[in-house]
C-alpha cells in the first residue's frame, strides 16, 4: 500500500480476498482425488493357476453370451435417434395433412357460404322490406337553421317516395308483412302522404266521396216499385229493406272518410269499414289484406278504391271487392286513380262494350230512315247500365279501356255518366257488379250457384266473355308510381 500523507491504514486492518465457492448439491458427493495408481480396473478375485479355468468360464464365456443382448442394446441406442429423428418428420407429415385438411374444410366451409349468400341474393327474402329503406332521420327537439330543416325535410321526402314505391312494387301479402315488423313506417308513410296532398295536389279524390256520400245519403230511396227520377241530378244510395247503406273503404289510409262521415253516419243510415295493411291503436281501421277480406259474401252496398290499388296483385283487390257486394244489380264500386298509371289514348279506338246511349240527332236519323226495329229500339231505351262511350273525347288523352276491360271481366260494368276526367291528376269512375265474372278466382261463380225461387221467374245473366290478356299483362294494365332518381 502506498502511504498517503494525512491518511494511512495499517496493514493488519486489511483482509484477503478469496472467490466464493458455489455449494454442490446436497445429492452431490465430492469427488475423490484422481490417483494415478489406482487407474486399473480393480477385480474382486484375482487370477491364479488353480482358478484360472473358473474364471475364464466365469468372464470369458459369460461375455459371449451377453453379446447379442449387448448387440440389442447398440441397435436399440441406433434406432432411437433416428426414431427421435423421424418422429418430428411424421408429425410435420401429420400435420401437413391436418392442415391440408383444415384448409378443405375451410376452403369447403367458404364456398358453402358463398353459395349460401348467392342463393340469398338471387332469391329476395320475405318480409318486406324495411332493412332497404333509407334511415329515419332522428327525431330532435333543436331549434335547427333553415337550411337543416330543408335537409331534414329532403330525407323524410326520400324516405317517404321509397316506401311509396315498394308498395306500388310488391304484392299486398309483402306489403302486409312489411307493416307488421315495423308498423311505424305506416305513420311515416302517411305523414309524407298528408304533406304532399297539401303542397302539390289541387284537390283529394276522398274529399269529393265525402261530399258525394252525403248528398246522395240525403236524397230519400224511390217508393217501392218506382224508379229512381233520372231528372234529379244525385240519385240515393242503394240501401237495404232495412234502409241502411253499408259502405267498406278498402285500403282507407289514415280513414279520412270514416272520420268525416261517423258524425252524421246514424241521420243518414251508413255502416261505414275501414281496411288498411295496419290498424294503429283507437283507429277505426281494420287490419287485413284487401285480396282477402274479414266479410261476408254480399254484405256490402258500397266498395271505394280511393288510390288504394296499388300491390302487383291489385287485380284480386277487385275480385274481392265483387265478393263482398251486393249481387242484386245495385252493388257499386268506385275508383279513383292517377291518371299517370293509365296509357294514352290510340287514335283507332274500339267501342267498349255492347251498349252505348244514342244521340237526339241518331235517333231522329233512325226514326226519318226507318232503320230503327225492336233490337235498336231496344237499346235506346234500355237500362242505365251502359259501357264507355267509344267516341273519342278531345278533352282528355287518358286510356281507360284496357282497365274497364279487366273490371268487366271480374263481374262489373262501368256507367258512362260516371266517368269523371275533368281533374288534372285523377280519374274516377263508378262501377255496378253485374253478372258472373268471366275471369279469376270468382269466374262463373254466380252461374254455378242453386237457384232459388220459380224458374220463370229467374233471369239468366250473361257471362262477360274473355278479354284475352294473361295475368301478367292485367296486373300491367296499371303502371306503378315510380319516382325519378333524384
Amino acid at each position: 500500500m502506498f502511504a498517503v500523507p494525512g491518511w494511512s491504514v495499517s496493514a493488519s486492518a486489511l483482509k484477503q480476498q478469496r472467490e466464493p465457492q458455489v455449494q454442490s448439491k446436497a445429492n452431490d458427493s465430492p469427488k475423490p482425488k484422481a490417483n494415478p495408481k489406482n487407474n486399473k480396473r480393480k477385480r474382486d478375485d484375482q487370477v491364479t493357476k488353480k482358478n484360472v479355468g473358473a474364471m475364464f468360464r466365469r468372464h470369458i464365456e459369460g461375455l459371449k453370451d451377453l453379446k447379442p443382448d449387448k448387440k440389442r442394446k447398440k441397435e436399440h441406442n441406433n434406432e432411437a435417434p433416428k426414431q427421435a429423428a423421424n418422429e418430428p418428420a411424421a408429425a410435420a407429415e401429420n400435420d401437413a395433412e391436418e392442415s391440408k385438411g383444415s384448409k378443405k374444410r375451410r376452403r369447403n366451409k367458404n364456398k358453402g357460404q358463398q353459395q349460401q349468400t348467392g342463393e340469398e341474393q338471387a332469391t329476395p327474402k320475405e318480409a318486406p322490406a324495411a332493412e332497404s329503406l333509407p334511415a329515419a332521420p332522428p327525431k330532435t327537439e333543436a331549434t335547427l337553421t333553415p337550411l337543416q330543416q330543408a335537409m331534414r325535410q329532403k330525407l323524410i321526402s326520400s324516405r317517404f317516395r321509397h316506401l311509396n314505391e315498394t308498395l306500388y312494387t310488391t304484392p299486398s301479402t309483402k306489403a302486409l308483412e312489411l307493416f307488421t315488423a315495423s308498423p311505424e313506417l305506416f305513420d311515416e308513410y302517411h305523414a309524407g302522404f298528408s304533406r304532399q296532398v297539401k303542397e302539390s295536389w289541387p284537390s283529394n279524390p276522398v274529399d269529393g266521396y265525402i261530399s258525394a256520400i252525403r248528398t246522395r245519403g240525403a236524397v230519400p230511396p224511390p217508393k217501392k216499385g218506382n224508379k229512381p227520377d233520372p231528372r234529379s241530378r244525385a240519385l240515393p244510395l242503394p240501401r237495404r229493406p232495412n234502409g241502411s247503406c253499408t259502405i267498406v273503404d278498402l285500403g282507407c289510409g289514415d280513414a279520412a272518410l270514416h272520420r268525416s262521415l261517423l258524425p252524421s253516419a246514424k241521420k243518414l243510415n251508413l255502416k261505414l269499414s275501414s281496411f288498411d295493411l295496419h290498424a294503429p291503436e283507437g283507429s277505426p281501421i281494420t287490419k287485413a289484406d284487401i285480396s282477402n277480406l274479414p266479410m261476408d259474401a254480399g254484405s256490402a252496398d258500397i266498395a271505394i278504391f280511393c288510390l288504394s290499388l296499388m300491390g302487383t296483385n291489385w287485380v284480386s283487390f277487385v275480385e274481392e271487392a265483387w265478393r263482398v257486394l251486393r249481387s242484386d244489380g245495385k252493388g257499386e264500386c268506385w275508383v279513383s286513380e292517377v291518371k299517370s298509371r293509365f296509357g294514352k289514348v290510340h287514335r283507332k279506338r274500339a267501342q267498349i262494350g255492347a251498349k252505348r246511349t244514342l244521340t237526339k240527332a241518331e235517333k231522329k236519323k233512325l226514326k226519318k230512315k226507318g232503320a230503327a226495329d225492336d233490337d235498336a229500339g231496344s237499346d235506346v231505351d234500355d237500362a242505365d247500365i251502359f259501357a264507355e262511350d267509344a267516341r273519342p273525347n278531345q278533352d282528355d288523352e287518358t286510356d281507360i279501356s284496357a282497365f274497364v276491360e279487366v273490371f268487366r271481366t271480374r263481374g262489373f260494368v262501368l256507367k258512362s255518366e260516371r266517368v269523371d276526367k275533368s281533374n288534372k291528376m285523377f280519374v274516377k269512375l263508378e262501377f255496378v257488379k253485374h253478372g258472373a265474372p268471366s275471369k279469376g278466382k270468382y269466374a262463373n261463380a254466380a252461374a254455378a250457384a242453386p237457384a232459388t225461387g220459380k224458374k220463370r221467374f229467374i233471369e239468366k245473366k250473361p257471362v262477360a266473355a274473355d278479354n284475352g290478356m294473361s295475368a301478367e299483362e292485367e296486373a300491367a294494365v296499371l303502371k306503378p308510381c315510380v319516382y325519378k332518381i333524384r
